[in-house]
């Protein structure tokens, strides 16, 4: 008689899981910031650019490469939100139920990765950027800059909810946990003043945090419950 059962999860799957979540995290930091820096080498103004400004950019951008570049971008949104599923799937475990901070953070990476893909109002300005009106170049650029920025508010609620379960869980140190929540508090923060620079910092933190929890779950083991001398090592 044939055992059609779902077979049992054991520690190899979820060590499999962490892996090919840390990847992810990899393949989307590369996807996403590979084109973001190309692009920036068009000149790209600061958020508080004049009409004319903004309509140079997008006559600069009005090339095939930048196309390349921004489909690129689209799809390391994509292999975020691989990286969103597969963690928050780890952080359940942690968490136990109701996992109401991890189905939070998985949401709201969702909504970070949905806009990275959906969002298109530069490309279409730089899609005919040589015909571009300064006004509308203008309205363009501040429709993608004030959609980044107010991305920033569900990376921060993504960063902040995935290091509560961190802390509550106690799988890895406590400082863990803190730099995703320093990260997320500092993004929802600089919203606040979402054309000045200082918004570099956390987003910085925060995406410098992804890398290391990369790292950490492709070398180390899955996030598991601590013994208790880990525990009180911790």
């Amino acid at each position: 008689m044939t055992d059609h059962s779902t077979p049992s999860t054991t520690p190899e799957r979820w060590r499999g899981l962490a892996r090919t979540t840390g990847v992810t995290a990899i393949v989307a930091v590369v996807l996403l910031f590979a084109p973001i820096i190309a692009i920036s080498t068009l000149g790209e103004p600061a958020f508080d650019a004049t009409n004319e400004e903004a309509a140079e950019f997008f006559r600069n951008a009005d090339t095939p490469w930048i196309a390349a570049a921004e489909a690129t971008a689209s799809i390391g949104m994509l292999a975020f939100l691989w990286f969103v599923v597969g963690f928050t799937t780890l952080l359940r475990r942690v968490e136990g139920e109701p996992a109401w901070r991890s189905i939070v953070a998985l949401v709201s990476g969702t909504v970070v990765a949905a806009y990275g893909v959906i969002d298109a109002s530069w490309e279409a300005a730089g899609n005919r950027g040589q015909e571009l009106d300064p006004g509308v170049a203008a309205f363009a650029f501040d429709l993608g800059n004030l959609g980044f920025a107010n991305t920033w508010l569900a990376v921060g609620s993504f960063a902040i909810a995935s290091g509560w379960v961190l802390l509550a869980g106690r799988v890895l140190p406590a400082w863990w946990g803190w730099w995703a929540i320093g990260g997320g508090a500092g993004l929802i923060a600089v919203r606040y003043a979402w054309e000045g620079w200082i918004w570099i910092i956390p987003y910085f933190i925060f995406w410098a945090w992804v890398i290391a929890i990369a790292v950490r779950l492709i070398t180390r083991r899955a996030l598991e419950t601590p013994t208790l001398e880990e525990r009180r090592a911790s």
